[in-house]
């Protein structure tokens, strides 16, 4: 019988007495208690509850009026009684406010942007080689001056001619662009030479989708940094987008190592095979008997939905040239060997509208994400005058190792750590409150880049430094953010004193409830009642074959299962039954038939084809409390509630002020 929390604000009527008068902008309206409400508080609460009155009850201003004051009443009433005060609630109303503060630390101009920007994208799969140079992410300058010269180094000799394959076989740092040779665990697989699979949006890290999208095909981008060092992107094909395919594949393997006489080997298979094809046989049972992925051939080859970037260029690339379903492409090439496709199912990008929220919720999850709270701690930084001394994080830089961490180390190293580290507003921070945050947050690992370390932590500490402040502003500088904190601190206030005083006492106070019931005896009672059994079937001769039956054996007590047993031999659920006592209206068929004992039926209701036996006829009587015990406590609740409402209005001081009520117009 609990009730869900409510924060609309339900109001109640009270004699009318004159208030002093209040600022001309936003009036006084109400005073309940010491709780004062303002005209538009009550506007905002009745708006909401009667927009356009598409409610299913609309109500007068006068009406809505007496909800809202005792609304406040209980609320009052809580706060008097210190439920405001408590962990429970607290910790409540807390967990409300961080998920609803959490957008006004966000620009949401720079997520729409970022929104709209990623669908764009998905509108295209990208195909790109690319040439790393690994760097930390938070390397010493030195480090990141030496690793940007190689790759402007390696940049020219391409624009000098040599080739963009070569050079990323003999220099990126990344090890798939090289040969690896076979070994006791695994064959050998050729290099890629810096060729990356088609992607779009979101398969890989921003800075190199955006360097990718912003190359123009068969050129090559200036270095780009990401977390994993810099990269040269050089973009080799933009195709519209494929979305998500499922296909059916034949395939014959060539590892990595394979000679030529095995590739020769392999290309001759194949040729058989999509002859084969070509002349009509089932593409299913040539996968199954010819394919070399044993993971898909026992499937006829066909293997689960996937998007572009799942699958080797090439691949992709003959998927393109495949328009409608069920058409098969001629045997193409990749490292792994040759492929005979067939196209099952292609799904474009869904539009726009049908994935707007997803795409938002993956931008926020996403590193791009971060430019959105940047932007926000950016525009804080110039509101509150934010100041940072980076020669004093500079030490931690060079302090900062496993020792930093151990206790015993802890008092003489932090008396060192004195200097201003940045400041805002009427707030300095200090080294030694770096040091402490450090700390706090320190999860050690298997792999330990302490610079990095110090790096992230610092961003994260300001960052988090600087949210508090603001968070602390933004019922007074957001009135729509304290209008539904307000809210929430009432409703969960309203909640917890309603099912104090009124539900969980309800249903706890068996002498109340019992009392409350027999003085009130007369208000539960049967009307005069069928006592009936109902059959029901799909079919009219299935019930006119329960008809027959009852016709014959009507008296006999187990009559009902007789029926049942006969027509629903063998385990055929051909008819079903239920007994009911039903009042006028319980049921189509007391609108239907007689009231009085006998056969009735064939009858039609919702698509049923039913027969009903009234077995008696009961007169009226009174209800005993088990009969009805849903709705005793729920009368019962209310009883409470009024009782309580009464006691409420004697207990606090309500004071409308008529006239500004008189100037509230909708």
């Amino acid at each position: 019988m609990r009730k869900t929390v409510c924060a609309l604000m339900l109001l109640f009527a009270a004699p009318f007495f004159a208030i002093s008068n209040q600022a001309d902008e936003d009036p006084v309206l109400l005073r309940v208690g010491d709780r004062e409400v303002t005209r538009s508080e009550f506007v905002s609460a009745y708006r909401k509850n009667n927009i356009d009155m598409k409610v299913a009850d609309p109500k007068t201003l006068e009406e809505y009026l007496d909800l809202y004051i005792d609304f406040n009443l209980k609320v009052v009433e809580a706060e008097s009684r210190g439920l405001d005060t408590l962990p429970a609630f607290s910790s409540e109303l807390n967990r409300y406010r961080e998920q609803l503060a959490r957008p006004y630390f966000r620009d949401e101009s720079v997520t729409e942007q970022m929104v709209e920007e990623a669908y764009e994208r998905m509108q295209f799969d990208i195909r790109a080689s690319h040439i790393l140079i690994a760097l930390e992410e938070h390397a010493l300058p030195s480090d990141t001056l030496e690793a940007y010269n190689r790759i402007m180094e390696i940049r020219k000799r391409h624009e000098n001619g040599e080739s963009f394959a070569d050079l990323a076989e003999a220099h990126s740092d990344d090890a798939s662009a090289r040969d690896t040779p076979a070994s006791a665990n695994a064959p050998g697989r050729l290099g890629n030479k810096g060729d990356l699979p088609y992607f779009t949006a979101f398969n890989m890290v921003y800075p190199f989708e955006s360097a990718a999208f912003n190359t123009p095909v068969g050129e090559v981008s200036m270095p780009v940094r990401t977390r994993f060092g810099y990269h040269l992107v050089k973009v080799r094909d933009r195709l519209p987008a494929m979305g998500s395919a499922r296909v059916a594949h034949i395939m014959v393997m060539t590892p990595g190592d394979a000679d030529q006489d095995m590739r020769l080997r392999a290309k001759e298979r194949i040729n058989e095979i999509y002859e084969k094809v070509q002349s009509g046989e089932a593409f299913e049972e040539l996968a199954r008997q010819y394919s070399e992925d044993q993971s898909s051939a026992a499937r006829g080859g066909e293997m689960p939905a996937f998007q572009s970037n799942r699958m080797v260029p090439e691949f992709i690339e003959a998927i393109g040239s495949l328009k409608q379903a069920g058409d098969i492409s001629p045997p193409v090439r990749t490292s792994f060997g040759w492929h005979i496709i067939k196209l099952l199912e292609r799904n474009p990008v869904p539009e726009f509208d049908d994935i707007k929220e997803d795409l938002h919720n993956r931008v926020v999850r996403d590193s791009r994400g971060q430019l959105s709270q940047d932007a926000v701690v950016n525009q804080l930084k110039k509101e509150y005058g934010f100041g940072e001394n980076l020669s004093a994080l500079q030490a931690f830089f060079d302090i900062v190792d496993e020792s930093f961490f151990q206790p015993d180390s802890l008092e003489n190293m932090d008396s060192e750590l004195d200097e201003r580290l940045f400041w805002f507003g009427p707030h300095t921070f200090y080294q030694k409150d770096f040091a402490s945050f450090l700390r706090e947050n320190y999860a050690p690992r298997v792999r330990m880049n302490y610079r990095n370390l110090v790096a992230e932590n610092y961003k994260r500490f300001v960052q988090e430094r600087l949210i508090a402040y603001e968070d602390g502003f933004l019922e007074s500088k957001y009135p729509e953010f304290r209008a539904i904190m307000k809210e929430y601190h009432d409703g969960i206030l309203l909640f917890e004193i309603t099912d104090q005083v009124v539900w969980s006492k309800a249903v706890e106070d068996s002498v109340g409830l019992n009392a409350f019931f027999q003085e009130n005896r007369d208000r539960y009672m049967w009307e005069e009642r069928l006592d009936v059994t109902i059959y029901s079937a799909p079919d009219a001769d299935v019930i006119q074959q329960a008809r027959d039956i009852l016709s014959r054996s009507q008296d006999l007590e187990d009559v009902r299962e007789l029926v049942l047993d006969s027509i629903n031999a063998g385990g055929n659920q051909k008819i079903s039954a239920q007994d009911r006592k039903l009042q006028k209206g319980d049921h189509p068929v007391t609108g239907m038939i007689e009231w009085k004992p006998g056969i009735y039926g064939p009858l039609m209701s919702n698509g049923q084809v039913l027969l009903v036996q009234v077995h008696e006829v009961l007169p009226p009587r009174r209800q005993e409390k088990e009969e009805v015990m849903g709705l005793v406590i729920a009368d019962f609740q209310n009883h409470l509630e009024r009782q309580w409402v009464r006691d409420l209005r004697r207990k606090y001081e309500v004071v409308v002020n008529q006239d500004v009520l008189e100037t509230i117009q909708f």
